[in-house]
Order: C-alpha cells, then structure tokens, then sequence
C-alpha cells in the first residue's frame, strides 16, 4: 500500500497494524534445536513448516519471518515456532484470518520498507506496527473477506494436492512402463507371469532389447558456442540457438537467441534436425541430465549432446522419457572440475537404454506417460489462473473496491 492518499470505503476506518494485533511471547526454540519430530506443526522464517514435540500457541495466529525477507502465515490450533518467528494473534474486533490477508497482500511493501540492516536483513516491528491499513469497522464483514479469500485458497491447496498425485501417479508409472514394459493384453510384465532375460542393466523382458546410445544412434553430435566477441555470429540471426537453459524435459519450439548466416558460413556450427533428442552435459548436478527434444533445426552450444537418426525403431519420445527416468545414472560418470561435475561425449555413447523391439509397445508406453502429463500440465495451468484470480480477488477486497 503506496503513502498516498488512501480512500476509506462507507463502514470502513484507518488504523494501524500495531492497533490490531497482539503479541505473541518470543520462542525459546532455536531453529537448529529443532529436532523436526512431534504432534505440532513448528513455524520458522523460511517457507517450510517443520514439527515439534511441544506446543507454545494455540487458537489462530499469524507467523511472521523476522530475518531474511518477509514470510507470512495462518495457522488455527496449537502450534510451535522459532525464535526468528514474530507470531501475532488478533484484538477482539479483528478477525485474525482477515488480518493474515491483509499482511498477504502488503508482504511486498513490508519486505521492501521494513526488513533493513547489512547483510541478513531483520524485520523492524516498531515501524512495521505504525504501518495504517483500512479495514472494515464490522468483524463480520472481515469474516466474510476471509471466507471468500479461503474458499479460493481451499480451491488451490486441493487443485496441487490433485497435481501431486499425479506426479507420484506419473513417476510410478514410468518406472514399470520404462523397465517392464506392456504385453500384448496391456498389462505391465513381471517375472513371475512373463520371460525376463539377463542384460548389461539387469533382468529385461525377452522380448527387449538392451543397446548403449552409440548402438542405438548413428548420429551422435555435440555443439559448438561461436565466440561472442565476433558480434556478427549473433547480429541478425535466423537460425535457433540452443543452450543447456533450454532444456524443458518437453518439446523446444523456440529459444530466446538466433544466430547468423555469417555464423553458419565461418564456423563448423551445424544445425540439428527436428526430432533431435537433446542431452546436457554440463552445468552441474542442476543441469546435467536434463533432456529436450527438438521441433525445428537448431544449432546447439558445446554443452549439448544430440541424438539422431536411430539405426533401430526407437520412438524419440520413449528415449526422452528413459533418459528423464534414470538421470540419475549419470552421477556414475560425472568428472568433478574445479567447478561443477560434468559428463563427456563419451558417457553419452555408453549409456545403456533397455528397449521394446516392438514400436507398437513404444507407442503404448509413450501414449500412457504423456497422458498423465498433459493431466499434469492442464491442472497446472489451472493453478497459475487460480492464483492470478487470487491476486485480483485479495486486491480489491483487501482495500474495499469490492463489497460483500
């Protein structure tokens, strides 16, 4: 809330946040004490909320951060927190629910203008409680903002629970599907109903195959970043650029950065053809691993390797999906530098990939992952309109332009 001239609605009044709220006893729980173990959810400054075997509140209470940068919560029953957690509950005409909106919706400004000092910056709880807001004279009237407010929030929490489900639903999923497979009734294979056969990964089903990625792709190509210095490589490009901050797990249909024909015509730079999949070698433990599949040709940076031109019917999607389901693999290989552990070429080329023979049960497999997806990826999007209607919604009925 900007220091302007604000504008108190009909029924509503000014005051101060210091005028609203009481004061919570400090905790004598450190953070680093805290074992995270017990019945009672344990608040700290940071966003995760740990357990504790001892209960300091009870009731609704709002859990400040008071280092680092402002961090806001609400919580109703008996609960524990840390010394670094300024924990307010409500005066008798305030709702503390609506309370926790309204500190929502300055938890920019209070970041902004009341965390100060050099290095970790600390909350300023004297200037914080002059702090004026406007509110509603009738609790009541509170009360109904908050229910309004939490029935969307309830939306959001059941909309991710929903989301992580199916992540675990999805991880599962591709587990069985990408190291046993469907037999032909559109059941997952197991040993004791289905042959299995040794192979360099372990027990496969007899009717899999078990290649190494050089086996497996007549082209296997790493890039090569034009030096920026030559400004001509960049200036005017035509040809998509990719980096290793490209990689999605998903589908690149466009990058942020082109390059030149000049590039093209005075380097080795060869573009990539569409269905490219795409692996980083670089980058550390964040990036290493990660995978893309091309959807136009593109060139790639040195810490790019890209698979092509399969010398088997490998469906593309089902190598992209293998390699997200055992990235761990590469840890294996990983060559430690001075600064990140990285992986060469030649890891890529001997990396094993256990396979259908058959491109029907690729497709099978390939159709039941990227069905769980798109469920995934449609109730995500739902969470990012759900939150943008949140936004709205606490704007306008945390300063009065809409009544209920």
């Amino acid at each position: 809330m900007e220091k302007e001239k604000i504008i108190i609605p009909k029924g509503w009044r000014k005051i101060t946040i210091g005028e609203c709220v009481v004061e919570r006893g400090k905790s004598p729980i450190k953070v680093d004490d805290a074992a995270n173990y017990g019945w009672y959810p344990f608040f700290t400054s940071g966003e995760a909320v740990l357990q504790h075997d001892c209960k300091l509140v009870d009731g609704e209470n709002i859990y400040l951060a008071t280092g680092g940068m402002a961090n806001v919560k609400y919580f109703n029953g008996e609960a524990a927190y840390s010394t670094d957690t300024y924990v307010l509950g409500a005066k008798e005409d305030i709702c503390p629910k609506f309370m926790f909106y309204i500190l929502l919706f300055l938890k920019q400004y209070i970041d902004i203008n009341y965390f100060q000092g050099s290095g970790l910056k600390h909350l300023q709880k004297k200037d914080f409680k002059r702090h004026e807001i406007i509110i509603p004279k009738s609790k009541d009237e509170q009360q109904r903002i908050a229910d309004a407010l939490s029935k969307l929030d309830d939306t959001l929490l059941q909309t991710q629970s929903l989301i992580d489900k199916y992540e675990l639903i999805k991880r599962g999923l591709m587990q069985d599907l990408l190291s046993r497979g469907i037999d032909s009734h559109g059941n997952v294979r197991r040993e004791k109903t289905h042959k299995f056969k040794d192979s360099p990964l372990g027990r496969i089903p007899e009717e899999w195959e078990c290649k190494t990625i050089k086996e497996i792709y007549s082209s296997i190509k790493s890039g090569i970043t034009p030096s920026r210095s030559v400004s001509r490589f960049f200036e005017s490009g035509i040809y998509p650029w990719t980096k290793t901050l490209d990689l999605n797990e998903g589908e690149i249909y466009k990058t942020d950065e082109y390059i030149s024909e000049f590039c093209m015509q005075n380097t080795p730079l060869k573009l990539q053809p569409e269905g490219s999949v795409l692996i980083a070698m670089y980058g550390g433990w964040i990036q290493i691993g990660r995978t893309a599949i091309l959807k136009m040709k593109s060139g790639i940076n040195q810490a790019i390797c890209a698979l092509s031109s399969p010398r088997f019917d490998i469906n593309p999607y089902y190598t992209l999906y293998y390699l997200q389901q055992n990235r761990l693999r590469w840890r294996r290989n990983a060559v430690s530098t001075r600064k990140d552990p990285n992986i060469t070429k030649k890891n890529v080329e001997e990396f094993y990939i256990s396979f259908p023979s058959s491109s029907e049960e690729q497709h099978l497999i390939v159709e039941a992952i990227q069905d769980i997806i798109t469920f995934k990826n449609k109730h995500s999007e739902q969470i990012k309109s759900l939150q943008n209607q949140k936004q709205g919604l606490l704007s306008d009925l945390i300063t009065g332009r809409v009544r209920i």
